[in-house]
C-alpha cells in the first residue's frame, strides 16, 4: 500500500469499479456453486424453503472474497467489517462491503495487525 492516506484513497477510489466488477463475478460464482448443490426436480414450494429464509450467502463465505480484494486493492476482507448473517443479494454485499474497505484503508475502522507466530528454540 501506498504511504500518503490520500494517495490510498485515490487508489482505491479508482478501482472501485473494478473491485464492485470483481466482487460481482465472484457473487455470481459463489451463488452458482451454491445452487448446484440443490438438486433439480426436487419440489421447493413457494411458501417458503430453509433455503430462501436465510441470506444468499452467508458471512463467513464472504471471507472467501479476499482473494478478489486483495488481488484488486490489495488487502483481504477483515472478518470485522462482514455483516453477520451475510448478505441477500450482490446490491446488499456490495452496499455494505465496499464503503466499510473505504474506510479500513482510510483508518476509520481500525484492523489490528496480525501477531506473528515466535518460533521457539529447540535445544539439544
Amino acid at each position: 500500500m501506498l504511504e500518503n492516506k490520500t494517495e490510498e484513497l485515490a487508489a482505491f477510489d479508482a478501482k472501485k469499479d473494478e473491485l464492485i466488477d470483481a466482487l460481482s463475478e465472484w457473487y455470481d460464482e459463489e451463488i452458482e456453486a451454491i445452487d448446484a448443490g440443490i438438486e433439480e426436480g426436487v419440489p421447493q414450494g413457494d411458501a417458503g424453503t430453509i433455503s430462501s429464509c436465510g441470506p444468499a450467502i452467508d458471512s463467513k463465505r464472504v471471507l472467501d472474497a479476499s482473494a478478489v480484494t486483495k488481488k484488486v486493492i490489495g488487502i483481504d476482507v477483515p472478518p470485522k467489517i462482514i455483516r453477520k448473517g451475510g448478505y441477500n443479494d450482490l446490491d446488499d454485499l456490495v452496499s455494505h462491503l465496499v464503503p466499510r474497505l473505504r474506510k479500513v484503508i482510510s483508518g476509520e475502522i481500525k484492523i489490528p495487525k496480525k501477531k506473528k507466530n515466535k518460533k521457539t528454540k529447540v535445544s539439544s
